[in-house]
């Protein structure tokens, strides 16, 4: 048997015009030429005849060349690496027998078929969906398939690859996507990135376009939260940095405040920042009546900048549990009243609930418990309070006790001391 050969150039397209004896019949033609794909995806050509030589050729709407002049002892097929074929829409194998006195038969050609390559495709979306993972969407051109279902359409062969360099300078990982699908989540790992998306088929490597680009960037928060503060409100005073400051510039980002009752719940939305400008986040807050755990939630960033699309991932502060206390307000009230006189205090406390609260005085060491104060379901009482003992300053505060509301803990709170003089 011969080798086949497998040729990467073009030789002189043959023609029947060999020169050949006047009287010289020309050979049988060959039959049955086919076209097929081997395993190791190189295009094979296979005909038969009487074991003469060949010459077979490929030909094109308005062109052709040579491929091979396979010998009488060979066997009847040639087998060749598909980028010898030119991109075409139509395309035949022609082969001719060779008689011994070079004359040649008439063209016997396999059924039509196209060479092109697979369509561009491009990035329309990207999105990070953390800091160890992309989501890519994408398009591809359209085509016009002039020989549909032909002997070499491989719609399985087509792949998709996803090249992540970074983050350290030369490090790059390959991922091969399926072919028939059009968005793919990519792995990646923690710092500025660039992930390149590319195509190709049995025929070659599609020729890379625009948008087919996006480099992946990094984002940080840094927040101040206020300490244990009044049940209704909780702030902030937060910065953002980004590696792409265009991002922060020209991105709405809408920073949420987020909030739980404890670590095995699920975290809600309870704000959002008050404004940003250049990366600064302005008193964010949230209120809740009650205690619980608070976190800064900066979204995933998005930018088209030329052909490329910038992304940052999304990126959130640590969790911090914020305590609440009752906010208790005393009405103006007379602070120097004669012996046996009433002074009246007025009192508000937030949450407004129907509390039972306390009324306290300090006997110089420590605050003692006098006498309940009922609030109203508004959170409102009157506490009377009669002046004794002439000559003294009585020093009394507004105590409350913890509860809950809406399932979230108030603690125990006091009011700002307020003092009677006795005259």
């Amino acid at each position: 048997m011969r080798k086949t050969l497998a040729t990467t150039a073009a030789v002189a397209l043959l023609t029947a015009g060999l020169s050949g004896t006047a009287w010289a019949a020309a050979p049988e033609a060959p039959t049955d030429v086919q076209v097929s794909w081997t395993a190791e995806g190189k295009v094979r050509v296979t005909w038969k005849d009487n074991g003469e030589a060949n010459t077979v050729a490929a030909v094109f709407p308005d062109t052709g060349y040579g491929l091979d002049q396979p010998t009488a002892d060979a066997p009847n097929e040639l087998v060749f690496e598909p980028r010898v074929l030119e991109e075409a829409p139509k395309v035949r194998i022609s082969v001719r027998t060779v008689g011994a006195d070079k004359e040649m038969s008439e063209p016997v050609r396999s059924p039509l078929f196209d060479t092109h390559r697979v369509p561009q495709l491009h990035i329309n979306k990207a999105q990070s969906l953390s800091t160890t993972s992309v989501r890519v969407w994408w398009q591809r051109d359209t085509f016009v398939d002039e020989t549909p279902n032909d002997p070499l359409d491989q719609p399985a062969g087509i792949w998709v690859k996803a090249t992540v360099t970074g983050p350290a300078a030369g490090q790059q990982t390959e991922f091969v996507v399926r072919g028939g699908v059009s968005t793919a989540d990519i792995p990646v790992r923690r710092g500025p990135l660039t992930i390149k998306i590319s195509t190709g088929d049995q025929w070659g490597q599609a020729p890379v376009g625009e948008y087919q680009t996006v480099r992946v960037g990094t984002m940080s928060v840094t927040s101040t939260l206020s300490g244990p503060g009044h049940w209704f409100q909780t702030s902030w005073n937060t910065k953002l940095l980004a590696n792409f400051p265009e991002i922060i510039r020209n991105e709405a980002f809408e920073v949420e405040v987020q909030a739980r009752p404890n670590s095995s719940s699920p975290w809600k939305k309870a704000g959002r920042n008050a404004g940003l400008i250049d990366g600064k986040v302005f008193y964010p807050s949230a209120g809740a009546a009650g205690g619980q755990e608070y976190r800064l939630w900066v979204p995933a960033g998005q930018l088209f900048r030329n052909d490329v699309i910038l992304l940052t991932p999304p990126v959130s502060t640590a969790a911090q549990y914020v305590r609440k206390y009752a906010d208790i307000g005393t009405g103006h009230a007379p602070d120097t009243a004669r012996v046996g006189v009433t002074v009246h205090h007025k009192i508000i406390v937030s949450p407004g609930l129907p509390l039972k609260a306390a009324l306290q005085r300090w006997d110089g060491k420590q605050w003692r418990y006098l006498r309940a104060v009922q609030l109203d379901s508004k959170g409102k009482a009157d506490v009377a309070i009669r002046a004794a003992g002439r000559g003294t300053t009585q020093k009394y505060r507004i105590a409350t006790p913890p509860v809950k509301v809406n399932g979230l803990p108030v603690e125990f709170s006091t009011s700002l001391p307020f003092t009677l003089k006795v005259v």
